[in-house]
């Protein structure tokens, strides 16, 4: 591939990957066949396609985990990959922090052959240099501070960091294991589906982390706003083929659109000339004087460019709900709410009400409670006390994350929507099915082994053909694919009704969304507009925040240069004060130490390198003393180093000791 440098020389770009007429075949199903195409290096390519396409599976054969049925795929040598699968569990001992900054399988292996090489008294060796210079590239020095700045950015609280990955659930171990993966510098980025266990403010973190990546990167997902946010790059897999395209999802669309209309144009152009050697022909075909400008009018006809308009299908074809009863204006009130399971209170004193036409968004951290209020709206599930109220004209629809919460396993599809409505024919049913993508004999698979997507398409499907005119959805757009969430967000802007969901998809929520729901520690803010403005207002918040703590670093100050002028503390509050001071002041020399550490560590790497390196040329050998000296010396650093390295581990593990006492 051609590219330019800075003055204008054009040079040829190394593909990471190139793709060479790859194929992957299943027992009756073709996947994608003919695929061909490169991946170069700050590529960030979003690849998108309907549910089933291949997608995973293309990731699968780049990682040699499965293989192709025909074509190849060729790897640059010495790239090195991450990987984050869609579903699986990261099972670890170690806390979170610890997994995050004992180094990848890279870091590891060259940390041990830095050790190995000092061991074998080859300090000298280029080798020895070149480990040096490559655990510097790769961060080895500012790990902790990435790694804690990135987790902080995936939500988590400075107590989880200290807990061990098999503690956590599953959602809290793929989010560890995607911030393993962006603490490292990996040449290539395959993240499947990355946002499925995120919530709203982990979302917008990661993308706008992913949007100044330095690195290169291959994401699916399915929330357009996501991938115009951090994409320069489209693979598009769909119809069996691959192309890739310059420009986000959303620049994609529109060179489609105008490559389909520039199509339609051409069709419409010769079909109209088609047309009139036809009539020329039916005209005088039986008149022998014009017999040779027939002959003539037919071969031009035969000659005719034949335009074949792309066939692109939707997983998920547009539709509508219908118009449903009108509600009163009060749609559903809680009125002093409290919910706790067992001691754990989790909301108290709620008072919260929801009126007709509103389009109410729940956001917040995972755990923060959301999906607990939505079922209680919902009245899946009793409040401790309290009460619920809903509406004149009410009717309520829930759409539950746990699809089985309003499925029936042994059921038919079929039967699922049958069962919605009384009097519904069952063609009625095959036909809304089929607006989902069940074609023929799928509408009689059983619910208990259809895929995450065709669950939440039976679902819909049940919504479409009895609405109700207060639907309240728990991530409903997990497991659709791109048009699935169009077709969907389509329908509930066109839809009269009242809704109260819960989603992490940038796109829908926009697009949805006219009153957002905080919640935070059982307590509920609210915000009286869409996503834009709670954006607004939440950036708003951060500077305020900022602020704040400025401010409240002033006032330390002011208070430590007045404590000797002020009245003392009773002995035990003093005690208290005095131990959590020195708490604090024992945790920022303890950083300080391990910084200057640090420092110290990496200007011993380099001097033994560069000292080792003159002692191997031979220039040392002249001077006995020189020689010396600088064995001495080289020895000295060795024991220094090891010396330096555990000091670090034992002020790094105080450090966790003082925050674990102080949170208990």
């Amino acid at each position: 591939m051609a590219a330019f440098d800075a003055g204008g020389n054009q040079y040829f770009k190394t593909a990471m990957i190139t793709i060479n007429n790859l194929a992957k075949n299943f027992t009756n199903r073709t996947l994608f066949e003919g695929v061909s195409l490169s991946i170069y290096r700050n590529e960030k390519i979003g690849l998108t396609g309907p549910n089933g396409s291949g997608k995973t599976t293309l990731f699968s054969i780049i990682r040699g985990e499965m293989q192709s049925t025909g074509g190849e795929v060729q790897i640059q040598k010495g790239i090195n990959i991450g990987y984050l699968p869609q579903e699986s569990a990261f099972h670890s001992d170690r806390t979170v922090i610890d997994e995050l900054t004992s180094g990848d399988d890279r870091i590891k292996a060259l940390k041990d052959e830095k050790h190995k090489l000092e061991d074998e008294n080859k300090a000298d060796s280029d080798r020895y240099g070149d480990v040096l210079a490559e655990l510097e590239h790769l961060g080895i020095y500012e790990l902790e501070h990435r790694a804690e700045k990135i987790l902080s950015g995936l939500g988590f609280r400075e107590r989880d960091i200290y807990r061990p990955i098999n503690h956590l659930s599953g959602g809290w171990q793929m989010r560890t294991l995607l911030a393993k993966l962006l603490t490292y510098q990996y040449d290539l980025l395959l993240l499947d589906e990355p946002t499925n266990y995120l919530d709203l403010s982990a979302t917008l973190w990661l993308k706008d982390f992913l949007a100044s990546y330095p690195g290169t990167f291959i994401i699916i997902s399915h929330d357009k706003v996501f991938l115009d946010a951090v994409t320069n790059y489209t693979i598009l897999l769909e119809n069996s083929r691959m192309v890739k395209v310059k420009g986000n999802y959303s620049e994609y669309e529109e060179q489609k659109a105008v490559e389909q209309g520039s199509l339609e144009k051409r069709q419409k152009i010769i079909e109209k000339k088609r047309e009139q050697l036809e009539r020329f022909c039916e005209r005088f075909h039986a008149q022998p004087n014009r017999a040779a400008a027939v002959r003539n009018k037919r071969k031009m006809i035969e000659r005719m460019e034949t335009i074949e308009l792309k066939d692109y299908r939707r997983s998920i074809k547009d539709f509508e709900f219908e118009q449903t009863q009108r509600s009163g204006h009060h749609v559903l009130t809680l009125d002093n709410m409290f919910k706790s399971y067992g001691e754990l209170e989790v909301y108290r004193n709620i008072n919260f009400e929801i009126t007709r036409g509103q389009r109410v968004c729940l956001v917040g951290e995972n755990g923060a409670g959301k999906s607990t209020l939505l079922k209680i709206l919902a009245g899946v599930i009793d409040m401790s006390s309290g009460a619920r109220r809903l509406g004149h004209n009410v009717e309520l629809g829930y759409f539950s994350q746990t699809r089985l919460d309003v499925l029936h396993p042994e059921k038919t599809a079929l039967e699922e929507v049958c069962s919605s409505k009384a009097g519904v024919r069952a063609q009625e049913a095959r036909s809304l099915l089929g607006l989902f993508n069940f074609r023929d004999d799928d509408v009689f698979k059983k619910v208990s082994v259809l895929s995450g997507g065709e669950k939440s398409r039976v679902i819909l499907a049940k919504l479409l053909i009895n609405p109700p005119n207060f639907i309240l959805l728990d991530e409903p757009t997990t497991h659709l694919d791109i048009d699935g969430v169009e077709a969907l967000t389509n329908a509930f802007k066109k839809y009269e009704g009242t809704l109260c969901f819960i989603s992490h998809d940038l796109f829908f929520v926009r697009e949805i969304a006219n009153h957002i729901v905080e919640v935070d520690s059982g307590h509920l803010t609210h915000f009286y507009g869409d996503l834009n403005y709670y954006l607004e207002k939440r950036r708003e918040k951060d500077q305020e925040k900022s602020q704040q703590e400025r401010l409240e670093k002033e006032k330390v100050k002011k208070e430590k240069k007045a404590e000797q002028t002020s009245e003392p503390l009773s002995p035990g509050i003093q005690k208290l004060h005095d131990q959590h001071k020195e708490a604090l002041e024992k945790v920022a020399a303890n950083k300080s130490a391990i910084t200057k550490l640090d420092k110290e560590k990496k200007e011993l790497e380099t001097e033994s390198y560069i000292k080792a390196r003159v002692l191997s040329s031979g220039t040392a050998a002249r001077d006995p003393g020189t020689l010396k000296e600088y064995g001495q010396r080289l020895k000295f650093i060795q024991h220094r180093i090891r010396q330096i390295e555990t000091d670090i581990d034992r002020l790094r593990e105080e450090n966790r000791e003082i925050k674990g006492s102080g949170q208990s």
